[in-house]
């Protein structure tokens, strides 16, 4: 009797997670002459976090990991010294964002394959799930270029006002996740060219596997209302 309601709210949870994700990725077209500054980077991913939480509400299970990984992120930063001798400070906390984009990756497909419903809203699940692997894969490749340095050819100078190396990353998973290769921006250790590799094969199998099975789901319930 309840499963439509919640369906719906879960689907309004994925809009509105696309949404984010769309302003993550696209909102430096938005600030004219410049890349994402320091605070709108912030604003934009804390917005991200707080929808991919929502989105995590629906296996409960789940939400409890993220939520304790973002507690731990917010203490993390709190902290001025690194946690790890001889470890970058930073890599702790995107350990922990990888960790939770892969979860609310696994989420959105979860709920994508166990639709039972045939609309615009299974596209956009689709679409957001798509993106969330390219977001594991952008931290995959930011985890990598800060433990390993110059791990990545082509990268600018770093610069923490506009977040450029994290954006150029940021291009460069998804030009990965969509095996495109552009050949600006080159894995060139042998774990950033396994990295790279690892994304490629999870686009791939995204687009023709999991789209297909969605697809077909379509299909048979059109059947069957046809038949009925």
């Amino acid at each position: 009797m309840h499963s439509k309601p919640l369906e719906d709210l879960f689907a309004y949870r994925v809009e509105v997670f696309l949404f984010s994700q769309l302003l993550l990725l696209f909102g430096s077209l938005i600030l004219p002459g410049q890349t994402l500054e320091t605070h709108i980077f912030s604003l934009f991913y804390s917005f991200n976090i707080a929808t991919g939480m929502l989105v995590t509400l629906k296996k409960r299970a789940y939400f409890r990991v993220v939520a304790v990984l973002l507690v731990c992120s917010l203490v993390l930063f709190m902290l001025d010294f690194p946690v790890l001798h001889n470890v970058d400070r930073l890599v702790p906390q995107l350990t922990i964002y990888f960790i939770f984009h892969s979860v609310v990756a696994i989420v959105l497909i979860e709920q994508m394959l166990a639709a039972k419903v045939e609309n615009y809203r299974i596209v956009l699940g689709v679409l957001s799930g798509y993106i969330s692997i390219g977001m594991v894969g952008f931290f995959l490749f930011i985890l990598i270029e800060h433990t390993q340095p110059g791990s990545f050819r082509g990268l600018p100078i770093e610069n923490v006002a506009t977040h450029s190396q994290e954006e150029a990353l940021m291009y460069a998973a998804f030009i990965t996740l969509m095996t495109i290769g552009y050949g600006d921006i080159v894995p060139i250790t042998p774990i950033a060219r396994k990295a790279a590799i690892i994304v490629g094969l999870a686009g791939q199998f995204y687009m023709v596997v999991l789209t297909a099975i969605v697809v077909g789901k379509f299909l048979q319930l059109k059947q069957r209302h046809g038949k009925d």
